[in-house]
Protein backbone atom coordinates (compact mmCIF):
# COMPACT_ATOMS: atom_id res chain seq x y z
CA UNK A 1 0.00 0.00 0.00
CA UNK A 2 1.31 3.42 -1.08
CA UNK A 3 1.21 5.79 2.53
CA UNK A 4 -0.12 9.31 2.46
CA UNK A 5 -1.88 11.56 4.94
CA UNK A 6 -5.38 11.15 5.71
CA UNK A 7 -7.34 13.86 4.97
CA UNK A 8 -9.31 13.47 7.76
CA UNK A 9 -6.67 12.94 9.99
CA UNK A 10 -4.55 16.06 9.26
CA UNK A 11 -3.69 18.59 12.09
CA UNK A 12 -3.90 22.13 11.76
CA UNK A 13 0.04 22.95 13.08
CA UNK A 14 2.18 25.66 12.14
CA UNK A 15 4.42 23.28 10.72
CA UNK A 16 1.90 22.43 7.88
CA UNK A 17 1.57 26.33 7.12
CA UNK A 18 5.36 26.14 6.71
CA UNK A 19 4.90 22.73 4.63
CA UNK A 20 1.90 24.08 2.23
CA UNK A 21 4.47 27.54 1.46
CA UNK A 22 7.26 25.10 0.79
CA UNK A 23 5.16 23.27 -1.40
CA UNK A 24 3.72 26.32 -3.29
CA UNK A 25 7.26 27.53 -3.57
CA UNK A 26 8.53 24.44 -5.29
CA UNK A 27 5.51 23.62 -7.27
CA UNK A 28 5.99 27.84 -8.90
CA UNK A 29 9.49 27.20 -8.86
CA UNK A 30 9.23 23.52 -11.16
CA UNK A 31 6.57 24.84 -13.41
CA UNK A 32 7.28 25.64 -17.34
CA UNK A 33 8.04 29.17 -18.38
CA UNK A 34 5.80 31.28 -20.87
CA UNK A 35 2.16 30.81 -20.43
CA UNK A 36 2.10 28.30 -17.65
CA UNK A 37 1.42 30.34 -14.32
CA UNK A 38 0.37 29.49 -11.16
CA UNK A 39 -0.83 31.42 -8.95
CA UNK A 40 -1.86 30.20 -4.61
CA UNK A 41 -5.54 30.43 -4.28
CA UNK A 42 -7.30 30.47 -1.06
CA UNK A 43 -10.05 27.68 -0.43
CA UNK A 44 -13.66 27.99 -2.68
CA UNK A 45 -15.54 27.24 0.11
CA UNK A 46 -14.73 29.41 2.86
CA UNK A 47 -12.33 31.62 1.83
CA UNK A 48 -9.28 31.01 4.10
CA UNK A 49 -5.89 30.26 3.12
CA UNK A 50 -4.28 28.09 5.25
CA UNK A 51 -4.05 24.75 4.66
CA UNK A 52 -2.28 21.47 5.17
CA UNK A 53 -0.04 19.71 2.84
CA UNK A 54 -1.50 15.88 2.00
CA UNK A 55 -0.14 15.11 -0.78
CA UNK A 56 2.34 16.21 -3.96
CA UNK A 57 2.29 15.00 -7.19
CA UNK A 58 3.06 15.39 -11.45
CA UNK A 59 0.95 15.45 -14.08
CA UNK A 60 0.88 11.41 -14.99
CA UNK A 61 -1.41 11.96 -18.04
CA UNK A 62 0.58 14.34 -20.20
CA UNK A 63 3.55 14.85 -18.17
CA UNK A 64 3.07 18.59 -18.24
CA UNK A 65 5.85 20.41 -15.76
CA UNK A 66 6.08 20.97 -12.39
CA UNK A 67 4.97 19.20 -9.41
CA UNK A 68 1.41 20.13 -7.84
CA UNK A 69 0.65 20.47 -4.17
CA UNK A 70 -2.81 19.19 -2.75
CA UNK A 71 -3.83 20.95 0.40
CA UNK A 72 -6.52 20.87 2.94
CA UNK A 73 -8.13 23.85 4.12
CA UNK A 74 -7.69 24.35 8.13
CA UNK A 75 -10.90 26.21 8.64
CA UNK A 76 -13.79 23.71 7.04
CA UNK A 77 -12.04 20.56 5.37
CA UNK A 78 -12.08 21.17 1.33
CA UNK A 79 -9.65 19.68 -0.40
CA UNK A 80 -7.73 21.67 -3.16
CA UNK A 81 -4.62 21.80 -5.65
CA UNK A 82 -2.72 24.93 -4.39
CA UNK A 83 -1.32 26.94 -6.55
CA UNK A 84 -3.15 26.60 -9.08
CA UNK A 85 -2.84 27.32 -12.79
CA UNK A 86 -4.30 30.77 -13.75
CA UNK A 87 -7.38 31.00 -15.31
CA UNK A 88 -5.45 32.45 -18.48
CA UNK A 89 -2.87 29.12 -18.68
CA UNK A 90 -5.33 26.73 -17.84
CA UNK A 91 -5.84 25.54 -21.12
CA UNK A 92 -2.37 24.73 -21.42
CA UNK A 93 -3.17 21.54 -19.48
CA UNK A 94 -5.83 20.12 -22.17
CA UNK A 95 -4.04 19.47 -24.95
CA UNK A 96 -6.08 18.54 -28.33
CA UNK A 97 -5.38 14.27 -27.12
CA UNK A 98 -7.56 15.45 -24.11
CA UNK A 99 -9.31 11.92 -23.96
CA UNK A 100 -13.27 14.03 -23.43
CA UNK A 101 -12.91 15.49 -26.45
CA UNK A 102 -11.95 12.49 -28.93
CA UNK A 103 -14.28 9.87 -30.96
CA UNK A 104 -16.94 10.91 -32.82
CA UNK A 105 -20.28 11.28 -31.05
CA UNK A 106 -22.72 8.02 -31.58
CA UNK A 107 -26.17 8.70 -32.03
CA UNK A 108 -27.74 6.55 -29.91
CA UNK A 109 -31.79 4.90 -29.93
CA UNK A 110 -34.05 5.36 -27.62
CA UNK A 111 -34.29 3.01 -24.56
CA UNK A 112 -36.21 0.67 -24.69
CA UNK A 113 -37.27 -2.55 -22.65
CA UNK A 114 -37.53 -2.32 -19.15
CA UNK A 115 -35.29 1.02 -18.71
CA UNK A 116 -38.21 2.84 -21.03
CA UNK A 117 -40.62 1.39 -19.33
CA UNK A 118 -39.08 2.43 -15.86
CA UNK A 119 -38.44 6.11 -17.51
CA UNK A 120 -42.12 6.53 -18.51
CA UNK A 121 -43.61 5.60 -15.09
CA UNK A 122 -40.80 6.48 -12.50
CA UNK A 123 -39.03 9.24 -14.10
CA UNK A 124 -42.19 11.09 -16.48
CA UNK A 125 -40.37 10.83 -19.65
CA UNK A 126 -42.24 11.24 -23.02
CA UNK A 127 -41.84 8.29 -24.49
CA UNK A 128 -45.16 6.18 -24.53
CA UNK A 129 -48.18 5.99 -22.24
CA UNK A 130 -47.32 5.31 -18.54
CA UNK A 131 -48.74 2.24 -16.95
CA UNK A 132 -52.01 1.50 -14.65
CA UNK A 133 -51.71 2.87 -11.07
CA UNK A 134 -51.71 -0.95 -10.26
CA UNK A 135 -48.92 -1.87 -11.96
CA UNK A 136 -46.80 1.21 -11.43
CA UNK A 137 -47.70 -0.14 -7.88
CA UNK A 138 -46.45 -3.29 -7.97
CA UNK A 139 -43.35 -2.74 -10.24
CA UNK A 140 -42.36 0.75 -8.64
CA UNK A 141 -39.63 -0.82 -6.34
CA UNK A 142 -38.19 -2.70 -9.11
CA UNK A 143 -38.00 0.29 -11.22
CA UNK A 144 -36.89 2.89 -8.94
CA UNK A 145 -33.47 0.06 -8.02
CA UNK A 146 -32.88 -0.12 -11.96
CA UNK A 147 -32.82 3.52 -12.27
CA UNK A 148 -30.26 3.81 -8.73
CA UNK A 149 -27.70 1.76 -11.06
CA UNK A 150 -24.85 3.49 -11.47
CA UNK A 151 -25.24 3.77 -15.56
CA UNK A 152 -28.50 4.96 -14.80
CA UNK A 153 -28.20 7.92 -12.88
CA UNK A 154 -28.02 10.21 -15.29
CA UNK A 155 -31.33 9.56 -16.31
CA UNK A 156 -32.98 12.84 -14.63
CA UNK A 157 -36.50 13.37 -13.42
CA UNK A 158 -38.04 15.12 -16.54
CA UNK A 159 -40.05 17.98 -15.42
CA UNK A 160 -41.31 21.00 -17.56
CA UNK A 161 -40.14 21.65 -20.76
CA UNK A 162 -38.04 18.92 -20.68
CA UNK A 163 -34.72 21.35 -21.37
CA UNK A 164 -31.22 19.86 -19.94
CA UNK A 165 -28.26 22.17 -20.23
CA UNK A 166 -24.82 19.35 -20.13
CA UNK A 167 -21.52 21.72 -19.10
CA UNK A 168 -18.36 20.57 -19.72
CA UNK A 169 -19.90 18.62 -22.74
CA UNK A 170 -16.82 17.48 -24.11
CA UNK A 171 -17.81 15.28 -27.38
CA UNK A 172 -21.40 15.08 -26.68
CA UNK A 173 -21.97 11.43 -25.75
CA UNK A 174 -24.22 12.08 -22.79
CA UNK A 175 -25.72 14.75 -24.65
CA UNK A 176 -26.55 12.75 -27.44
CA UNK A 177 -28.05 10.15 -24.84
CA UNK A 178 -30.36 12.49 -22.84
CA UNK A 179 -31.56 13.61 -26.59
CA UNK A 180 -32.44 10.13 -27.58
CA UNK A 181 -34.38 9.80 -24.47
CA UNK A 182 -36.40 13.13 -24.98
CA UNK A 183 -35.06 15.60 -23.54
CA UNK A 184 -34.05 19.02 -25.80
CA UNK A 185 -30.36 18.77 -25.03
CA UNK A 186 -27.82 21.44 -25.03
CA UNK A 187 -24.28 21.18 -24.25
CA UNK A 188 -21.77 24.19 -22.91
CA UNK A 189 -18.10 23.77 -23.11
CA UNK A 190 -15.07 26.18 -22.80
CA UNK A 191 -13.21 23.98 -25.88
CA UNK A 192 -13.49 24.73 -29.26
CA UNK A 193 -12.45 20.82 -30.18
CA UNK A 194 -15.20 19.66 -27.93
CA UNK A 195 -17.92 22.24 -29.36
CA UNK A 196 -17.20 21.32 -33.35
CA UNK A 197 -17.61 17.53 -32.67
CA UNK A 198 -21.27 17.98 -31.28
CA UNK A 199 -22.15 20.31 -33.88
CA UNK A 200 -20.96 17.62 -36.38
CA UNK A 201 -22.65 15.36 -34.58
CA UNK A 202 -26.12 17.71 -34.79
CA UNK A 203 -26.20 18.22 -31.62
CA UNK A 204 -26.72 22.00 -30.35
CA UNK A 205 -23.59 23.15 -28.38
CA UNK A 206 -22.33 26.75 -26.98
CA UNK A 207 -18.43 27.28 -26.60
CA UNK A 208 -18.15 29.21 -22.94
CA UNK A 209 -18.42 28.63 -19.28
CA UNK A 210 -20.46 28.96 -16.25
CA UNK A 211 -20.46 31.63 -14.80
CA UNK A 212 -20.01 33.40 -17.74
CA UNK A 213 -22.44 32.11 -20.35
CA UNK A 214 -25.07 34.23 -22.06
CA UNK A 215 -27.74 31.67 -21.40
CA UNK A 216 -31.29 32.81 -20.25
CA UNK A 217 -32.07 32.27 -16.37
CA UNK A 218 -34.74 30.23 -15.40
CA UNK A 219 -34.68 28.51 -18.91
CA UNK A 220 -33.47 24.69 -18.30
CA UNK A 221 -35.23 21.85 -16.27
CA UNK A 222 -32.17 20.34 -15.57
CA UNK A 223 -28.34 21.08 -15.43
CA UNK A 224 -25.64 18.28 -15.75
CA UNK A 225 -21.85 18.57 -14.63
CA UNK A 226 -20.26 15.26 -15.53
CA UNK A 227 -16.69 15.21 -14.48
CA UNK A 228 -16.68 19.33 -15.02
CA UNK A 229 -17.04 20.72 -11.11
CA UNK A 230 -13.67 19.49 -10.34
CA UNK A 231 -12.18 21.04 -13.03
CA UNK A 232 -13.49 24.69 -12.40
CA UNK A 233 -11.61 27.46 -10.60
CA UNK A 234 -14.38 28.07 -8.35
CA UNK A 235 -17.11 25.16 -8.08
CA UNK A 236 -19.23 27.29 -5.65
CA UNK A 237 -19.68 30.24 -8.30
CA UNK A 238 -20.36 27.94 -10.56
CA UNK A 239 -22.95 25.56 -8.93
CA UNK A 240 -24.88 29.11 -8.27
CA UNK A 241 -24.85 30.05 -11.76
CA UNK A 242 -26.25 26.43 -12.80
CA UNK A 243 -28.86 27.09 -10.20
CA UNK A 244 -29.82 30.36 -11.36
CA UNK A 245 -30.22 28.78 -15.32
CA UNK A 246 -32.51 26.05 -13.26
CA UNK A 247 -36.64 26.80 -13.28
CA UNK A 248 -37.83 26.29 -9.83
CA UNK A 249 -38.44 22.01 -9.19
CA UNK A 250 -35.26 21.93 -11.78
CA UNK A 251 -32.21 19.59 -10.86
CA UNK A 252 -28.48 19.79 -10.75
CA UNK A 253 -26.38 16.73 -11.24
CA UNK A 254 -22.53 17.07 -10.77
CA UNK A 255 -19.87 13.62 -10.94
CA UNK A 256 -16.47 14.26 -9.41
CA UNK A 257 -14.29 11.83 -7.99
CA UNK A 258 -13.97 11.14 -4.51
CA UNK A 259 -10.74 11.89 -2.62
CA UNK A 260 -12.14 10.12 0.94
CA UNK A 261 -12.51 7.17 -1.04
CA UNK A 262 -10.73 3.70 -0.22
CA UNK A 263 -8.96 3.97 -3.66
CA UNK A 264 -7.70 7.68 -3.19
CA UNK A 265 -5.92 6.65 0.39
CA UNK A 266 -4.18 3.39 -1.34
CA UNK A 267 -2.74 4.77 -3.96
CA UNK A 268 -2.05 8.46 -3.04
CA UNK A 269 -0.25 10.75 -5.36
CA UNK A 270 -0.62 8.06 -8.01
CA UNK A 271 -4.30 7.91 -7.72
CA UNK A 272 -5.87 8.37 -11.17
CA UNK A 273 -9.31 10.69 -9.58
CA UNK A 274 -6.19 13.13 -8.53
CA UNK A 275 -5.78 13.75 -12.64
CA UNK A 276 -3.28 16.98 -11.49
CA UNK A 277 -3.16 19.51 -12.05
CA UNK A 278 -6.72 19.35 -14.07
CA UNK A 279 -8.48 18.70 -11.00
CA UNK A 280 -8.08 21.98 -8.78
CA UNK A 281 -11.16 21.13 -6.32
CA UNK A 282 -10.97 17.54 -4.56
CA UNK A 283 -14.29 16.38 -3.31
CA UNK A 284 -15.14 14.13 -0.42
CA UNK A 285 -19.03 13.50 0.06
CA UNK A 286 -19.23 16.32 2.85
CA UNK A 287 -17.40 18.87 1.45
CA UNK A 288 -19.62 18.41 -2.06
CA UNK A 289 -22.82 18.48 -0.06
CA UNK A 290 -21.75 21.64 1.83
CA UNK A 291 -20.96 23.25 -1.84
CA UNK A 292 -24.35 22.50 -2.96
CA UNK A 293 -26.01 23.58 -0.08
CA UNK A 294 -24.48 27.21 0.14
CA UNK A 295 -25.08 27.17 -3.77
CA UNK A 296 -28.64 27.52 -2.51
CA UNK A 297 -29.67 24.00 -3.65
CA UNK A 298 -31.38 21.15 -2.06
CA UNK A 299 -29.67 18.12 -2.23
CA UNK A 300 -31.50 15.28 -2.89
CA UNK A 301 -28.99 12.21 -3.04
CA UNK A 302 -25.10 11.33 -3.25
CA UNK A 303 -25.08 7.96 -5.18
CA UNK A 304 -21.52 6.05 -4.18
CA UNK A 305 -20.74 5.06 -7.68
CA UNK A 306 -17.29 1.90 -8.08
CA UNK A 307 -15.21 2.94 -11.44
CA UNK A 308 -12.80 0.09 -11.71
CA UNK A 309 -11.25 2.09 -14.24
CA UNK A 310 -9.98 4.38 -12.01
CA UNK A 311 -7.84 1.52 -10.03
CA UNK A 312 -6.90 -0.06 -13.43
CA UNK A 313 -5.39 3.34 -14.44
CA UNK A 314 -3.90 3.90 -11.07
CA UNK A 315 -2.16 0.64 -10.51
CA UNK A 316 -0.78 0.97 -13.79
CA UNK A 317 0.83 4.78 -12.87
CA UNK A 318 2.17 3.17 -9.70
CA UNK A 319 4.09 0.61 -11.84
CA UNK A 320 5.39 3.55 -14.22
CA UNK A 321 6.72 4.72 -10.90
CA UNK A 322 7.76 1.74 -9.46
CA UNK A 323 8.69 -0.65 -11.93
CA UNK A 324 7.24 -3.48 -10.12
CA UNK A 325 5.86 -6.12 -12.34
CA UNK A 326 3.43 -7.02 -9.49
CA UNK A 327 1.58 -3.71 -9.97
CA UNK A 328 1.64 -4.28 -14.04
CA UNK A 329 -0.31 -7.48 -13.26
CA UNK A 330 -2.54 -6.18 -11.19
CA UNK A 331 -3.66 -3.01 -13.42
CA UNK A 332 -4.30 -5.97 -15.75
CA UNK A 333 -6.89 -8.27 -13.12
CA UNK A 334 -10.14 -7.69 -13.46
CA UNK A 335 -10.90 -9.52 -10.75
CA UNK A 336 -8.43 -8.07 -7.73
CA UNK A 337 -9.41 -4.45 -9.47
CA UNK A 338 -13.36 -5.08 -9.80
CA UNK A 339 -13.08 -6.77 -5.94
CA UNK A 340 -11.47 -3.28 -5.02
CA UNK A 341 -14.03 -1.42 -6.10
CA UNK A 342 -16.96 -2.83 -5.04
CA UNK A 343 -15.26 -3.06 -1.55
CA UNK A 344 -14.97 0.77 -1.90
CA UNK A 345 -18.74 1.44 -3.32
CA UNK A 346 -19.89 -1.42 -0.33
CA UNK A 347 -18.00 0.68 2.65
CA UNK A 348 -19.28 4.30 1.55
CA UNK A 349 -15.85 5.18 -0.23
CA UNK A 350 -16.15 4.76 -3.77
CA UNK A 351 -14.19 6.06 -6.09
CA UNK A 352 -16.72 8.50 -7.94
CA UNK A 353 -19.69 11.04 -6.08
CA UNK A 354 -22.91 11.82 -8.28
CA UNK A 355 -24.86 14.46 -6.20
CA UNK A 356 -28.34 15.07 -7.35
CA UNK A 357 -29.68 18.69 -6.15
CA UNK A 358 -33.11 20.54 -6.50
CA UNK A 359 -33.58 24.60 -6.99
CA UNK A 360 -36.35 24.86 -4.37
Amino acid sequence: MVETPDPAASAATPAGAANAARAAESATAAAPPGPWHLVDVPCDFCGEADADVLLTGRDRAFGLAGTFAVVRCRACGLVRTNPQPTPESLATAYPEAYSPYQGGTRSPRPPTGALRWALVNIRGYPLGEPAGPVLRALLGPWARWRLARRRNVGYLPYTGEGRLLDVGCGAGRYLARMAAAGWTAEGLDASPTAVRVCREAGLVCHQGTLPGAALPAGSFDAVTLWAALEHVPSPLATLRAARDLLRPGGHVLASVPNIASLAARHFGAAWYGLDLPRHLTHFSPATLARHFKKAGLEVERIHQRARPTFTRHSYAWLAEETGKGRHRRLARSRLRVGLMAAAGRLLGQADDLAAIARRP
